[in-house]
């Protein structure tokens, strides 16, 4: 028996792609070792393509001394993923690190960070959010050995290009 298989593929396991129909025609043996190999396959990559940075965050914030005459408000926005730093060690060690690689193809930028793994000095990651001095920051498994953030060239946020994907392995 063979099974007729029409697919409409859009995003497969984080990989944005231009809508488009796939269609094959498989024995079932073949599409059930096919769908298994999808799957498998997405697992390991949805690992590679985890949330590293919330798109955004909320914060409070507070006036130390008041000027005379004023009075303070605060406004509802949330703040946007604005910077990623990697760092040597925690952030406050403030050992940051520079990409080894920069690249730049139709309107994204790709900046490529590589880790020694299993280093005793551990790497960081901080996320950096627009209108705030707030930073969220997180050390990564010490198994990594690259990482890769992509940039739209053509978003700005805070007068950076957006981030788009950080990929890690």
């Amino acid at each position: 028996m063979t099974l007729n298989l029409q697919l409409r593929v859009q995003e497969f396991c984080g990989w944005r792609a231009q809508p488009r129909w796939i269609q094959f025609a498989a024995g079932w043996m073949t599409a059930a070792l096919m769908v298994g190999l999808l799957i498998f396959s997405c697992q390991k990559i949805t690992f590679a393509q985890q949330t590293y940075c919330p798109e955004s965050i909320s914060t409070t914030q507070t006036i130390e001394r008041m000027p005379e005459g004023w009075k303070a408000g605060q406004d509802e926005s949330s703040s946007t993923l604005a910077g990623i730093t990697f760092y040597s060690g925690p952030p406050e060690e403030k050992a940051s690190l520079v990409y080894d690689r920069w690249t730049k193809n139709n309107g994204l930028a790709y900046g490529v960070w590589q880790f020694q793994p299993n280093s005793s000095h551990r790497t960081w990651l901080s996320c950096n959010y627009s209108s705030t001095r707030v930073f969220l920051a997180k050390q990564l498994p010490a198994s990594t050995s690259e990482c890769t953030v992509t940039y739209d060239l053509r978003v700005q946020v805070s007068g950076s290009p957006s981030i788009r994907t950080i990929t890690c392995h």
